[in-house]
């Protein structure tokens, strides 16, 4: 059985951020095969010249009896004006069965060490690679730009190309309410997987529902409240 919490950290600067998005703290609920198996906290906090993005999604209900899966991913690094550069990167995965990180260091603005399923490595990468979890944030800005939705990101010790497609707006009634969107997906090498992403700009463009299909299964994360911070 497939563990009920998303990666939503793949879910999302062609260089760097032209702009770094408002604090806030977002609440979501998770849902696979029509049942809630989860609930996600994302928060952006500021301190002087410092960020830090966090989410932490826990299975709950019958999904916490069965596997007790918890995720954390975590992004922290420099503001420079209107500038984030990532420095430190985690995405841990715990659950009775494993326990299995993914971390990494931007050691200089080209090159990373990191260990992923305890393995070692060192990447040289290109000046604005970003993490996984960033790259939400650079797809927030990005889409409030009008810029392009490409990204070079280091994720499981390997340097990825990530790309994304408007399908243009759409509305989504969601717990917090209903929004005007822009939908976007990520752009697979395989049919094996889709990703959609419905962005709110009334929200800073804030993530308002993810789905997720693999191998036939879908996972949806959809927006229980947001606060401005």
């Amino acid at each position: 059985m497939k563990h009920p919490i998303p990666a939503i950290g793949l879910l999302l600067l062609t260089s760097m951020a032209e702009a770094a998005p408002q604090a806030f703290q977002a609440n979501y609920t998770v849902t696979a095969k029509g049942m809630e198996v989860g609930a996600m906290t994302a928060s952006l906090s500021y301190a002087n010249d410092a960020y830090t993005y966090q989410k932490l999604t826990k299975a709950n209900g019958l999904a916490a009896f069965l596997s007790g899966d918890t995720l954390t991913e975590r992004s922290t690094g420099n503001k420079t004006g209107d500038t984030l550069i990532p420095k430190h990167y985690l995405n841990h995965h715990q659950n009775r069965r494993k326990d299995k990180k993914d971390e990494l260091d931007f050691t200089s603005p080209t090159s990373v060490s990191g260990t992923f399923a305890d393995n070692a490595y060192k990447l040289n990468v290109p000046k604005g690679t970003l993490d996984p979890a960033v790259m939400e944030l650079a797809l927030m800005d990005a889409l409030a730009a009008n810029q392009p939705l490409s990204y070079k990101v280091v994720s499981r010790g390997k340097l990825q190309d990530y790309q994304f497609r408007k399908l243009g707006k759409e509305t989504i009634q969601t717990p917090a309410g209903a929004y005007e969107c822009e939908k976007v997906e990520v752009i697979h090498q395989d049919n094996k997987r889709q990703t959609t992403l419905w962005l709110a700009p009334k929200l800073n463009y804030a993530i308002v529902q993810v789905n997720h299909t693999e191998d036939g299964d879908l996972i949806e994360t959809r927006l229980n409240s947001y606060q401005p911070r």
